[in-house]
């Protein structure tokens, strides 16, 4: 039967020691009743998934033909032969799948640098001010994400989907509890993996497809959950062990399954209780069995998909190789043409008298060829000339359509630092405003690759919370729903328009108070929140908050600072009062002086 906690599966506890516990034979079970109608039920729709699947299917491999021939598998096959064979033949000139790994590593790095920070946590309530224990906790938590995100296999993974968004369009990737790194994340290859979108055309259906040998079945699943031909071939052990199967597994809404088996036509059967928000079945491709391979539910979505772009109710994205596919085509043939120029240069085929016919013949260097010159003419001579004019011609096309290629996937943009040319940038800031108009283009992108990362770090902070790797959140903090922010080194960039506006602003008003103090007129700057102005300014530009005070401390601050200015004027104020008594002492008035007659003494 299934754990109907929906918290533990056996993969996230599998390592070696525990394939070493696995005993030869599974434990004798009872069948799952329930699990015929899962079981129809999930193969039915991967077979309906595969089918409206075929035509991205067909099109991602003329996409990885060209650009990412180690991403795509054709079919699913089991125990294949073939497996090394050579992939990209069709690779005549590698300028497209070089400027897949520039966008991908500008990708990686302006999203998800593991070098800088790119997400930061905030109050969803922008009205409700936090104290020191909330921001302290806040900023505690956004740190134990990151620890366990560097720990984790999340920034390799990620270095791979960027390249899978690029070429496919379409980048699924699964977020999985882990025992040893906490999380642990799979990313599937375009041909291992179906796509369905719900109504709000987001993707709530992940199935896929792929081969695990019968160790690989075992240490997953464990042998009590393995069918008789699996355990019977683990029994066997030795080679084996190495016999492959095709697992499938389904990440779906837990919707009601109709048994058709019941004799009540409206029992529903989901295999998880319904609390659940989704459900996820394991099983062998084509072999029922008693039990499912692993069932289990979520309470939130664990896997997330990076898409370039979306059409529509489309459930597989659209990436830039897609535009550049036909000049990619273009250079493969032309440098094709040119190596056959230039081996028709070089080693031209030949043509020789009939009475050469049985004579040996050479055009190495060095090698002697006899023939007959009766009559002036030649016995030995190339067939095809090639016109020296044509080379650079071909050269250039050839450049010239790569550079549309580079182009397309943005190289120009992500190699920005290393062809800038004149003076250096001071900072990544200032590198980002002199592409700004480029960057804007990829603004979609951006927004929709930091929805799906969103969904991944959700996932991170509920899996930790489950295992108490999270500080308790204080009083202030209790209903505050968190806010995940982006700070990427790209949205930072995008976000530079803005910082720029209130940096030349301030810069102005700075030289207007000026003018205005030298003419004696109203301060402009009075008009302006400084303080406001300065916090916004750091939040457009990545500055830590913590760096700032508070406004209870710059209030405090303040205080003591006003304090401070009174006791410096206090003995000031009182030798100007004992200069004017003295001056009142000194001056006469009709017999008497002046502080005599003030104060009431010495008669009028």
């Amino acid at each position: 039967m299934a754990d109907m906690s929906g918290d533990y599966a056996h993969y996230e506890d599998m390592s070696v020691s525990l394939l070493s516990m696995q005993p030869l034979m599974p434990k004798p079970s009872k069948p799952d009743p329930d699990w015929p109608t899962i079981y129809n039920s999930v193969e039915s729709t991967l077979l309906g998934l595969r089918s409206w699947r075929w035509s991205a299917w067909a099109y991602a491999e003329v996409l990885a033909r060209f650009f990412l021939p180690r991403r795509y598998i054709w079919v699913v096959t089991a125990n294949r032969k073939n497996k090394d064979q050579p992939v990209n033949d069709a690779i005549k000139d590698s300028t497209g799948l070089m400027a897949v790994r520039t966008a991908a590593g500008g990708m990686w790095s302006g999203l998800t640098s593991p070098s800088r920070p790119w997400f930061k946590f905030s109050n969803a309530l922008p009205w409700l001010k936090l104290d020191a224990d909330g921001e302290a906790w806040m900023k505690d938590t956004q740190d134990r994400v990151y620890t366990v995100l560097a720990q984790s296999n999340f920034y390799t993974i990620m270095a791979q989907a960027f390249k899978d968004m690029i070429v496919f369009g379409s980048a699924p990737i699964i977020c999985y509890e882990d025992f040893d790194d906490v999380v642990s994340f799979t990313l599937p290859c375009f041909g291992e993996y179906f796509l369905s979108v719900g109504g709000s055309l987001k993707n709530n259906r992940l199935y896929r497809e792929f081969t695990y040998t019968v160790e690989q079945i075992v240490d997953m699943f464990g042998i009590d959950k393995c069918d008789n031909e699996v355990a019977n071939l683990w029994r066997e052990g030795g080679g084996a062990l190495l016999t492959e199967f095709v697992v499938c597994h389904a990440i779906e809404p837990n919707t009601p399954i109709r048994n058709l088996r019941s004799k009540d036509p409206d029992r529903a059967v989901r295999g998880v209780p319904e609390h659940f928000a989704y459900r996820e079945v394991y099983w062998l491709r084509g072999k029922q069995g008693k039990q499912a391979l692993s069932l289990r539910g979520f309470n939130i979505q664990p896997n997330f998909t990076l898409l370039w772009s979306q059409v529509s109710n489309d459930p597989y994205g659209h990436g830039p190789c897609e535009d550049c596919l036909g000049d990619t085509k273009q250079v493969q043939l032309e440098t094709m043409r040119k190596a056959e120029y230039i081996g028709k240069g070089v080693r031209p085929p030949m043509g020789a008298s009939p009475e050469l016919k049985s004579e040996p013949a050479s055009i190495i260097e060095g090698n002697i060829t006899y023939f007959s010159t009766d009559g002036g003419k030649k016995g030995f001579f190339p067939l095809f000339e090639p016109n020296p004019q044509w080379l650079p011609a071909i050269t250039a096309d050839i450049a010239q359509v790569n550079a549309r290629v580079e182009k397309c996937l943005y190289v120009d943009l992500f190699m920005a630092i290393s062809k800038m040319e004149g003076v250096q940038p001071r900072n990544e800031l200032e590198l980002s405003k002199r592409d700004l108009e480029r960057l804007q283009e990829l603004g979609p992108v951006i927004t929709l690759a930091e929805k799906a990362l969103e969904i991944a770090i959700q996932r991170v902070m509920n899996i930790m919370s489950r295992r108490k790797m999270l500080k308790p959140p204080p009083e202030s903090m209790k209903g505050v729903p968190i806010k995940i922010g982006f700070t990427s080194i790209m949205r930072l960039a995008q976000r530079s328009a803005e910082s720029v506006a209130v940096k030349d602003v301030l810069q102005v008003g700075g030289t207007l108070s000026s003018a205005a103090k030298a003419g004696g007129l109203p301060d402009p700057l009075r008009i302006i929140n400084l303080d406001a102005a300065l916090r916004h300014y750091g939040d457009l530009n990545d500055f830590p908050p913590s760096l700032f005070f508070s406004d209870g401390e710059v209030a405090q601050h303040d205080q003591i600072r006003h304090e401070e200015m009174q006791k410096a004027q206090m003995p000031g104020a009182a030798m100007a009062g004992v200069q004017a008594a003295k001056t009142l002492a000194d001056t006469p008035i009709g017999g008497n002086t002046a502080l005599s007659a003030m104060t009431g003494g010495g008669g009028q």
